[in-house]
């Protein structure tokens, strides 16, 4: 027997469960395992590139790793790296400025459809997808409302300005630590 009609999750349900979740459209999508060893790399090597650059800023930004970025009642999402311009407490609860998603084979198809559409409706201003496999990256601009491809590199480096604050990646580096 099947249910007719069925309530959506929210935040408050969110909240309660154990273990790692994100919560779209009110389903609860499960995100185990966690990321294997190459992705974990990565994280750290491109947060470590992100705290360097954000060092030298005048303005202040800073970047979180896999911290829940609550949009609404029925969707949290765990970007693997957000930067914002304003220190967070507890959650992200306002559009970051900049989030990065790291493609696993698990997550890929997420990561480039729903999260792409939800970032940009939202009014993320940069959204880059990292595919470790293809050793590939793709960086979009939210431009009148919808994300353009500003860059697609596999090797060299890589730049973003948040508003007089330039963070530079260093792809070379990246691929090597996996």
């Amino acid at each position: 027997m099947s249910l007719a009609y069925k309530l959506p999750y929210t935040y408050e349900d969110y909240k309660r469960w154990k273990g790692d979740w994100e919560l779209i459209d009110g389903e609860a999508v499960a995100m185990a395992p966690s990321p294997i060893g190459p992705h974990q790399n990565l994280l750290l090597t491109i947060g470590a590139q992100i705290k360097t650059s954000l060092d030298h800023c005048k303005k202040q930004c800073y970047a979180y790793a896999e911290l829940d970025y609550i949009i609404d009642e029925f969707n949290v999402f765990r970007p693997d790296i957000a930067i914002t311009c304003q220190k967070v407490i507890d959650f992200i609860r306002t559009p970051p400025k900049f989030i990065i998603e790291i493609l696993s084979p698990s997550t890929a198809l997420k990561d480039t459809t729903i999260k792409f559409q939800t970032y940009q409706k939202e009014g993320v201003e940069y959204y880059m997808m990292v595919d470790y496999n293809l050793k590939k990256v793709k960086l979009y601009k939210l431009i009148n409302y919808e994300y353009k491809k500003i860059d697609e590199k596999s090797e060299g480096k890589m730049e973003v300005d948040l508003d007089g604050c330039t963070i530079q990646f260093d792809l070379d580096n990246w691929w090597k630590s996996i």
